[in-house]
C-alpha cells in the first residue's frame, strides 16, 4: 500500500489546544497509559496461592513470567504469566492472561468493571456461535485473594492493531496491502454479525441490559450514558456534550430496530491477528442488548476519530481513507448478515456521543498525569470535536 502522507517525525506537530501529543511523542510510542503501578511480585504470590486452591491438592502451581505486555489500552489491566502444575501424576503447562480491573490511582476510564458481564458475555458468545472468544478457565468475583475480582482466560496467540498510537499513523495493518486491509474489514464485520446472530434464551441474556431506566434497552442504554457524563464531567459542564444529548433526543428513531447482543467496543483493534485473519475477539467491558446499529455505527466511527486525530497532529490527509469506508461496511454487514441496517445516521451520532464521554475522561486523565494542560474551553476536552461540530451542523461526516 502506498504510504501515506504525513509530517515528519523531526518536525513537531501539535495541537496542544486539544490536549493532545505532538507527533514526536506520537511517533515514538512516548505516550503513557498509566494503567498500573501494581507490585508484580505480590500479584504472582498471592496468584499462585489462589490456583493452588483452585487447582487443588497437590497441584503445587508455579507461576514463571508474569508480567504486563505494556501498551494495552485504558480500561482493564491484563496480565501474562506462564504456569506449571501437576495433575494425575503427570506436569501440566500452560500459557494464561489475567484481566483485573484497573487500581483506583490510574484513573479509570469508567466508573465500574462489571467481571461478571464481562466474564457472562464472552462465554456466551463462546458457546452459541463460531465468534473466536477466548476460554475463561476461572473466575473469582470476590475481593479477597488480589484485593479486586479478576478472571483468567487462556492465551490466544496473535497480533493487534494499534491504538496508541493509532494503527492510522503506520504499522503493519496501515502497511498492509489493500486486499489485505480489506480481508481484515470483512473478517471484523463478519465477526460483528456473528455476535448478532446468537439466538440464546432471554434467561441466558437479561443480564446484558443495561441497569438503568428505560422502557427500551436502547433508552436503557441512554440512560447509562447520562450517568456516565454526570460521574465523569466532574462537576464541569460541555456544551457540544449537551448539545450532542439534545441532537440524540431530538433524531431518535421510532422504530430502534432489533434487540441483538452488542459487543460494545466492536472494532478492529480489540481482535487479534495472524496472516490477516482474526484468532480472538477482545475487549467485551461495553458488552450490552441493543439494536445491531450499535456495534456497527462503533465500528465505521472509531476508524474516523482515529483519521480526526491524524489530523488534529498535522497529517495533511485523511491516513487509509479506503479502510472501514461507511458504504463498504453497511454493505458487507447487510451481506453477511442478511439485515438490513435502519438509521445509521442516527447510530453514528449516538456512537459519537460515547465517544466524546470517553474524550472527556481520556483528557482528564491525561491532564492529570501532567501529559496535557488543562484547555480553557472545556470543549477542547474533545478530540472528536470537528466530527460533533459536524454533526451539529447538519453535514455529514461519514461519507
Amino acid at each position: 500500500m502506498a504510504e501515506t502522507s504525513r509530517p515528519s517525525a523531526d518536525r513537531p506537530v501539535s495541537n496542544h489546544s486539544y490536549g493532545i501529543p505532538s507527533m514526536t511523542e506520537l511517533s515514538s510510542q512516548a505516550v503513557d497509559t498509566r494503567t498500573s503501578n501494581r507490585d508484580l511480585n505480590h500479584i504472582q504470590e498471592r496468584l499462585t496461592a489462589w490456583l493452588g486452591r483452585a487447582l487443588g491438592a497437590g497441584a503445587d502451581p508455579v507461576i514463571t513470567e508474569l508480567r504486563n505486555p505494556g501498551k494495552t489500552g485504558m480500561s482493564s489491566e491484563t496480565l501474562l504469566f506462564d504456569l506449571e502444575w501437576r495433575q494425575d501424576g503427570s506436569v501440566r503447562t500452560g500459557s494464561y492472561v489475567a484481566r483485573l480491573p484497573p487500581p483506583d490511582d490510574a484513573f479509570p476510564i469508567f466508573s465500574q468493571y462489571d467481571f461478571d458481564r464481562q466474564v457472562g458475555v464472552m462465554r456466551l458468545v463462546r458457546k452459541y456461535s463460531q465468534v473466536p472468544v477466548p476460554e475463561v478457565l476461572w473466575y473469582e468475583p470476590a475481593a479477597d485473594a488480589l484485593g479486586v475480582p479478576f478472571f483468567i482466560m487462556e492465551m490466544v496467540t496473535g497480533e493487534a492493531a494499534s491504538d496508541n498510537p493509532p494503527y492510522v499513523f503506520g504499522g503493519w495493518l496501515h502497511d498492509a496491502r489493500p486486499e489485505d486491509q480489506a480481508r481484515m474489514q470483512e473478517q471484523t464485520i463478519a465477526a460483528i454479525a456473528g455476535v448478532h446472530g446468537i439466538r440464546a434464551p432471554a434467561e441466558e441474556t437479561a443480564f446484558l441490559l443495561a441497569p438503568h431506566p428505560g422502557a427500551t434497552p436502547l433508552r436503557r442504554h441512554f440512560a447509562g450514558e447520562r450517568a456516565y457524563y454526570d460521574w465523569g464531567r466532574s462537576g464541569r459542564h460541555f456544551p457540544l456534550v449537551e448539545k450532542l444529548f439534545a441532537w440524540i433526543e431530538a433524531h431518535w428513531p421510532e422504530d430502534e430496530g432489533e434487540t441483538v447482543i452488542c459487543w460494545g467496543d466492536s472494532r478492529v483493534g480489540n481482535m487479534l491477528w495472524r496472516e490477516f485473519s482474526p484468532t480472538a475477539v477482545l475487549d467485551w467491558e461495553m458488552a450490552t442488548l441493543g439494536p445491531r446499529e450499535l456495534d456497527v455505527a462503533w465500528t465505521i466511527l472509531l476508524h474516523k476519530y482515529f483519521q480526526g486525530i491524524a489530523a488534529l497532529v498535522g497529517f495533511p490527509s485523511a491516513p487509509m481513507p479506503h479502510f472501514m469506508r461507511y458504504a463498504d461496511v453497511v454493505a458487507s454487514y447487510e451481506r453477511v448478515s442478511g439485515q438490513k441496517l435502519k438509521n445509521m445516521d442516527f447510530y453514528l451520532a449516538y456512537g459519537l456521543l460515547r465517544m466524546a464521554l470517553v474524550d472527556i475522561r481520556i483528557t482528564q486523565r491525561r491532564i492529570k498525569f501532567g501529559e496535557a494542560q488543562e484547555p480553557g474551553d472545556p470543549d477542547l476536552y474533545l478530540m472528536c470535536r470537528p466530527l460533533v461540530e459536524a454533526v451539529l451542523a447538519g453535514n455529514d461526516p461519514w461519507n
